[in-house]
């Protein structure tokens, strides 16, 4: 861009040298000139100045399209994927879960607990928990029973815990199973009972439970051959009545 002489009006005109004053007190973003007709010195804004005033403006300039095309009618804004798909989870497993179908309600146990498609609420966890136990998912049993044990967001019970564990663990769940042993050979919040744990350990064996096998041979070595005996059958038992019940359910 052009300068002109701001005394005469001349064009003709050049840069002029910043005098060893003028390098630290020299006003920012200007530069001197000086007039070869009158000979006048004086400042013009600098090309760097220019340039970035260009530059801000085309920012500035994109911002404001871009700012329209976003919000012009028929342009869609686009929803985080992760976001939809939960919240259409959500609502899909409520509607199953009116109906009381028990792994749907489970499922909002699951979603309520972390916040997933929904406001994170551990008391609407804990009851779709509740519920799910009570339409007889087994996986439910032993989260519950679970949760009772180790008193994680509910009052601690032992007496529940494992009530809702032994349903879980009759109904095949392997880590009910060995929870129920567990408690069974440790005695706390329920009778010992070496017999008891061997069963349920030697059935959360048979399920490739780690450390089960462990526990089961631990606890074999405080029983008399015939208790052994009679543990191995009621083991085999249970393990039939579970297999007969998950074949009926299918």
């Amino acid at each position: 861009m052009a300068s002109k002489c701001a005394a005469c009006g001349s064009l003709n005109v050049r840069r002029s040298t910043l005098r060893p004053s003028e390098l630290s007190d020299r006003p920012r973003f200007r530069s001197p000139y000086r007039c070869r007709d009158c000979g006048e010195r004086f400042w013009v804004l600098s090309r760097r100045t220019n340039y970035l005033a260009w530059l801000g403006a085309l920012v500035i300039a994109v911002g404001a399209i871009a700012w329209n095309v976003r919000d012009a009618p028929g342009t869609a804004t686009k929803v985080p994927e992760r976001s939809t798909v939960s919240e259409a989870s959500f609502r899909d497993a409520m509607r199953r879960a009116e109906r009381n179908d028990p792994a749907a309600e489970f499922e909002l146990y699951r979603l309520y607990g972390h916040g997933v498609g929904v406001e994170r609420s551990k008391q609407e966890a804990y009851r779709w928990l509740e519920r799910a136990a009570l339409h007889g998912n087994t996986d439910a049993q032993f989260e519950l029973g679970n949760a009772l044990r180790q008193g994680t967001g509910v009052v601690q019970d032992y007496r529940l815990a494992a009530k809702w564990l032994e349903l879980a663990a009759e109904n095949g769940n392997a880590d009910a199973q060995y929870a129920l042993g567990q408690m069974y050979r440790s005695g706390v919040g329920i009778a010992p009972d070496n017999a008891k744990a061997y069963i349920w350990f030697n059935l959360a064996a048979a399920q490739d439970v780690a450390g089960a096998a462990l526990q089961r041979d631990a606890a074999m070595r405080t029983l008399a051959p015939d208790q052994i005996v009679e543990a191995q059958s009621e083991a085999r038992r249970l393990s039939e009545a579970t297999a007969a019940k998950q074949a009926a359910g299918h």
